[in-house]
């Protein structure tokens, strides 16, 4: 199935290289409500454009760009921009995230990003260029993030726990200030499987905590369904 209908969107990934997935949701849920204010967004590696759909949901006086180098994922974006409610403020950038020239320096910055650096590539060219970090990695993605954020922008990504010293690291060198650092299980038994990141330029208390997705037995945490209950239609 291509279609994944929410509560106030729709999106079709057929086209893409990389299949719309939980992470980017839980990013979203996560992430955009902290940055409701924001008047501009950026979807670094927008693939389908279900966290450009999120946050123009959550942040109703932003305009959004979704930037995408692969041209049937920038393809399946607009399409699925154009039947969204928001249509009017949402736009494709078709390019590198890396070079590519913005028409604001946004305020905000959400990117669910490659996840292997290394090992075999698939032989799906797209598949390969939307999961081997050819170019966005979370070191170029921050490095970035730094250089082209308002003065109070704040970056949200989301990435494997292996990560966190490299990306904390890059962070550091780049200027931005770690605001919140979830680590995502999928139930109290379980090893982390994620990480929720939350930078800004700013120094603040930071937060860092253990977040699960399911409760022992299986069924979602309360906890879990109050953050995505604004976009999932049904929560299992």
């Amino acid at each position: 199935m291509a279609e994944f209908r929410f509560r106030q969107f729709m999106v079709d990934d057929r086209g893409c290289g990389m299949k719309i997935c939980s992470d980017s949701v839980l990013l979203g849920a996560w992430f955009l409500p902290a940055v409701r204010d924001a008047r501009s967004v950026a979807d670094a590696g927008a693939g389908s454009g279900v966290l450009s759909l999120m946050a123009a949901q959550e942040c109703p006086d932003a305009d959004i760009y979704a930037v995408e180098l692969d041209p049937g994922a920038a393809d399946a974006s607009e399409a699925n921009f154009a039947a969204s409610p928001w249509a009017e403020r949402m736009k494709v950038v078709r390019g590198d995230f890396l070079t590519v020239d913005l028409p604001v320096r946004p305020d905000v910055i959400v990117s669910n990003p490659p996840y292997f650096d290394n090992g075999a590539v698939s032989p799906d060219t797209a598949r390969a260029a939307a999961r081997h970090q050819a170019s966005l990695s979370y070191r170029t993605l921050i490095e970035r993030a730094a250089a082209i954020l308002a003065p109070d922008g704040q970056l949200g990504m989301v990435s494997p726990p292996d990560c966190e010293n490299d990306i904390i690291f890059a962070a550091e060198l780049a200027g931005l200030r770690l605001r919140r650092l979830w680590r995502v299980a999928t139930t109290p038994r379980r090893p982390e499987r994620r990480l929720l990141w939350h930078f800004g330029r700013e120094a603040c208390p930071t937060e860092i905590r253990r977040f699960d997705m399911r409760r022992p037995d299986g069924a979602p945490s309360d906890e879990y369904i109050a953050l995505v209950d604004p976009f999932y239609i049904k929560i299992s």
